[in-house]
């Protein structure tokens, strides 16, 4: 049977009212995700349920709260929602965690609705997420802090003028004929990320604690720059003076020693190479790359990642990756797939500039979901928090990771 809107909209009513079975809640969940233009049916419910409820009338069901409710529906035509995939569905207890008001949607393996504060007691603490902050090394040694620098030229090198907008470098060349190559580096810090355009127009984006060195100008045969820890790479097709094109390759630098060139045969791609996180992915978007580790080679296609566990000269190719979620950083937000709480604590560890101290008996929790990277370190631990399966406490810049205790 076809499902027209008629049928959402009874059938978000009946949501609303904590009538659904449990298929029902599935398929209004995977409804609202699917794309931008179902929303324009639950915009209609949004115009009726503010005029004719209060939050204080919606029942206090055993699972879906009236505030939960009420948020999902002040929501629900600025936000998409995450569908659960998930045959075992129980009701109400077991469906979905909404944190609406925090900018977030999350969903656990507990798949509890739960909404709880921050362990009581905690040293409260403003930890601020990252901006836009690095330091930028000329090829005479000098360094600009990007962050103090006003916008505008801030260096001429050759024939090559540095010019700094709000958050990104560009590099111009005056095309004078000049072939001296002087190397220049940008170098996040915990907490900071920026965007660089090159000489030949491609255009970079590093993430926390990275750098790139590149030349100031691509004279050779090919196009090379260096990179350590994650960055975002749009590449720009450019030729040889005799009609060649000119390759660009992209060296990967670990602690560890080498970890490899990727070689760009198309546009858009991700490289993560940080040393805590023990393995190299790159990630493709557009068009394609090739991966040469000294004894193993990758040729991916978009929507493939090559994976490289550090110290092991082995490629594995993941096929269907989910790229948003890779990509996410450069977007502005963390989203995680099923990723473990290590992990996703790494990643908050370089963003807001923290140290992450874990107590004994940590359990394993697989988490997918999204939040802004703008938001401070305090909505973020709550929503973590809210699985009931570990607590935090904030120390000055230490945030310590223990297993929950009811309170």
């Amino acid at each position: 049977m076809q499902k027209d809107n008629t049928y959402y909209k009874e059938l978000m009513t009946r949501f609303l009212n904590n009538e659904c079975t449990d298929e029902e809640v599935v398929e209004i969940l995977d409804y609202i995700g699917k794309s931008d233009s179902n929303r324009l049916v639950l915009e209609q419910m949004q115009a009726f349920y503010k005029a004719s409820l209060q939050e204080d009338d919606l029942p206090e069901a055993a699972g879906w709260s009236g505030r939960v409710r009420m948020e999902l529906l002040k929501n629900i035509n600025t936000r998409t929602a995450i569908p659960v995939y998930k045959k075992q569905f129980f009701r109400a207890a077991a469906v979905v965690f909404l944190l609406l008001s925090a900018g977030a949607f999350f969903y656990f393996s507990s798949r509890k609705i739960i909404h709880n504060d921050i362990a009581s007691g905690r040293k409260s603490e403003i930890i601020l997420p990252g901006s836009d902050k690095a330091t930028l090394t000329l090829a005479d040694g000098s360094v600009i802090d990007l962050n103090e620098a006003g916008n505008g030229d801030i260096a001429f090198q050759g024939d090559v003028k540095v010019i700094k907008t709000d958050g990104k470098i560009n590099y111009n060349v005056a095309n004078t004929g000049s072939n001296v190559i002087a190397y220049n580096t940008i170098t996040t810090p915990r907490g900071g990320q920026y965007a660089i355009v090159l000489a030949d127009g491609s255009k970079v984006w590093l993430n926390a604690t990275s750098s790139l060195r590149f030349p100031t100008s691509f004279n050779g045969a090919s196009r090379e720059v260096e990179l350590t820890g994650e960055g975002y790479f749009e590449i720009a097709q450019s030729k040889l003076p005799d009609g060649r094109k000119q390759p660009f390759f992209v060296s990967i630098n670990t602690a560890s020693g080498h970890g490899g060139i990727v070689e760009v045969l198309g546009t858009h791609f991700n490289i993560m190479a940080y040393d805590e996180e023990g393995a190299i992915n790159t990630t493709l978007l557009e068009g394609a790359v090739k991966l040469n580790t000294g004894e193993k080679t990758a040729l991916l296609k978009p929507g493939q990642q090559a994976h490289v566990t550090m110290g092991v000269d082995q490629v594995e190719v993941l096929v269907d990756v989910d790229t948003d979620s890779v990509i996410a950083w450069k977007n502005g937000e963390f989203r995680f797939d099923n990723t473990d709480l290590k992990s996703i604590m790494r990643q908050i560890e370089r963003w807001y500039d923290i140290n992450i101290i874990y107590d004994k008996n940590i359990p394993e929790i697989g988490l997918s979901g999204k939040i802004k990277r703008k938001n401070n370190i305090e909505q973020l631990l709550e929503i973590l928090e809210a699985t009931h399966k570990i607590q935090f406490r904030i120390e000055g810049k230490n945030v310590f990771v223990a297993p929950y205790k009811k309170q």
